[in-house]
């Protein structure tokens, strides 16, 4: 049963003004009697900010506890009534600076090795509550501007913002190396404080001007991970301390997805994605999926460089690559990414390549191995529990009506087969709604997308049907790897016929139908050939030619007076700058800017050009700006 609050929260404050009598840094012995006030007191108080914090959803129910966590709320923002501001406020700015002085009092005792047997444990556990506590006041902080993003609280003062950060930024970097060597469960839980408390100041939704994410970044993270810091106090745990921060940094990207997307059914290192074919909802959410991500990941972009370059590029040198994955610090640092990877798979992938050049390829292509088996094993458990509920209702006729024909229930002919599950697909192919096609010959490829090609030239409104085949046909030629299976030739080959055709009349159909599907066909090309551009200049610059020419048609779809092929002009936009790999689209850069400050432009194609920079901003090399 859930404890009854028996003290109100000033209360509990107000028992910490005898905390001033424990003066750690003199090295004095404290007496035993003060060492237990002390601590039932900030026990007590952890009890009590736990009970009111300890809710997934953040809400209670309990209606002592709503009155506690208001009383809290009102200790930590100020209330209504004026006259009792600074009173509390003082109040709150000592409980504040004592919480603080017990975290650094061990940390400074704990640097300078100059640490009391006797008082040693009493300071520790002084400092663990304190961390607790921290952490429980940001949450709160955090769960009260939640409410209100939009206006959050009037006249807010910033209590954890950047000088908060720069104080505590010593004690949290000592504290984060506790993890790697040690046993004992109280530097443990030290460890474990510090990564939630950090983890709570990183929340998307802090006040304004808390916003302390550069801070953290720069103070903490950036010291305890850049390949020659001096902060790692035991060179031989630089790896664990690097993994631990990765799998914090993970962990903010993964929250800030899951704010901005608040109907996200997911978790880190488990997402399950609805992939129905044709479902406009789920890919406008993928976007912003992938926006919320790639934003996140910007922000501490260099702490991700300096993991892969610490921990997974002198793996790659050493062994080549991950199979029979041993390393514990690389297996924790790859699980961290493939966190991201789950929910984001773009953003994932086009930060790698940006920050980690050619050492990207081998990490990409096992986070890629490890999502499909993943999803796969999903796929595999959610079958087989509809075969059992199948065979337990109906006993031996499942396997009466399940094959007809061949196994398959169709033609033995492989071409026939039923489609692949979309979960073998990556996941840019997922909704695609056929199944990719195997091309195995220049002539073959030359031929099919000569007939595609007559299909798209065929203006007939009744035929509207064929255009949307020829433009699926496109897709999935794709899907299906023809630009890595048939070599260079087969890569020129395509670009130069599709070039060729009228693609930009498709982005201009009044049906939405074809103009979704012109908008997956480009970013497939894209995303496709991401790699190939910077290996082929030639190459490069057809790509770049045929971007060029269906841009215009893209930004004119973002005004559609009709909402939904509206939207997929936009969302195009932002897929197209996010997923075409860091050598970018540089022509169209200008393009954008003009639109951006443009007085006359539609507010839609304003929107599309916003959304299409802002990626290019964060994932093209610094070079297409230039």
């Amino acid at each position: 049963m859930m404890a009854q609050p028996s003290i109100h929260a000033s209360n509990h404050i107000l028992s910490f003004q005898e905390l001033g009598q424990v003066d750690s840094s003199s090295h004095a012995e404290v007496p035993k009697q003060l060492k237990e006030r002390t601590t039932d007191s900030l026990r007590r108080t952890e009890a009590s900010l736990s009970e009111i914090t300890g809710s997934d959803d953040g809400n209670i129910n309990d209606d002592e506890n709503v009155k506690l966590k208001n009383e809290w709320a009102e200790f930590l923002n100020g209330s209504s009534a004026k006259h009792d501001d600074d009173e509390r406020n003082n109040l709150r700015d000592e409980f504040l600076s004592l919480v603080l002085q017990h975290i650094q009092d061990y940390h400074d005792i704990m640097a300078s090795s100059q640490s009391h047997s006797d008082d040693i444990c009493f300071l520790r556990s002084l400092a663990q509550l304190s961390l607790q506590c921290l952490s429980r006041l940001v949450q709160l902080r955090n769960e009260t501007f939640d409410k209100n993003p939009t206006k959050g609280i009037p006249g807010l003062a910033p209590i954890f913002g950047e000088e908060f950060v720069e104080e505590i930024a010593a004690p949290m970097k000592f504290f984060l190396q506790l993890e790697p060597n040690i046993v004992e469960a109280d530097l443990m839980e030290l460890s474990l404080g510090a990564s939630e408390l950090i983890l709570n100041l990183m929340h998307p939704h802090r006040p304004r001007n808390e916003a302390c994410v550069p801070s953290i970044r720069d103070d903490i993270l950036i010291p305890l991970t850049s390949p020659e810091s001096s902060h790692i106090r035991v060179v031989e745990s630089r790896g664990r301390t690097v993994a631990m921060i990765a799998e914090l940094a993970s962990k903010s990207v993964v929250m800030a997805v899951e704010h901005t997307v608040p109907n996200y059914a997911g978790s880190a290192g488990g997402a399950v994605i609805n992939t129905s074919a044709f479902a406009v909802e789920d890919e406008e959410l993928a976007m912003k999926r992938e926006t919320a991500a790639l934003s996140r990941m910007q922000d501490v972009r260099d702490v991700f460089q300096n993991v892969g370059k610490v921990v997974l590029v002198p793996f790659l040198k050493e062994r080549g690559n991950f199979d029979a994955l041993e390393e514990e610090t690389t297996r924790r640092v790859l699980h961290a990414f493939l966190a991201i990877f789950d929910i984001a798979p773009f953003a994932m992938e086009s930060q790698l390549e940006t920050l980690l050049d050619d050492h990207a390829a081998p990490i990409i292509d096992y986070l890629k191995m490890n999502c499909r088996e993943r999803r796969l094993e999903q796929e595999e458990k959610k079958q087989q529990n509809s075969n059992n509920r199948n065979h337990g209702e109906t006993g031996h006729e499942i396997f009466e009506t399940s094959y007809e024909g061949d196994e398959f229930g169709n033609s033995p002919d492989p071409l026939h087969q039923p489609p692949a599950p979309p979960v073998q697909l990556p996941p840019i192919y997922q909704t695609i709604p056929k199944p990719p096609a195997i091309i195995t010959s220049i002539r073959q490829l030359e031929s099919t997308l000569d007939s595609i090609t007559a299909n798209l030239e065929n203006q007939d409104p009744e035929l509207w049907d064929e255009r949307l085949a020829a433009l699926v046909d496109v897709e999935c030629l794709l899907a299906g790897g023809v630009s890595s299976t048939l070599g260079v030739e087969a890569r020129h080959l395509f670009i130069e016929k599709i070039r060729k055709m009228p693609m930009t009349d498709q982005f201009q159909d009044l049906r939405s139908q074809i103009t979704n599907q012109a908008c997956r066909v480009i970013v497939a090309l894209s995303y496709e050939y991401r790699e190939y551009v910077r290996e082929d200049g030639s190459l490069g610059v057809a790509v770049q030619h045929f971007v060029d020419c269906c841009t215009p048609s893209i930004l004119k779809l973002c005004c559609s007076g009709t909402r939904l092929m509206a939207t997929q002009g936009m969302n195009c936009m932002l897929c197209l700058a996010a997923v075409g790999g860091s050598t970018g689209y540089p022509r169209t850069i200008s393009n954008f800017c003009d639109d951006i400050i443009s007085k006359k432009v539609h507010k839609n194609r304003k929107r599309g050009s916003v959304l299409a920079l802002t990626a290019a901003m964060r994932v093209w090399d610094g070079s297409c700006f230039a």
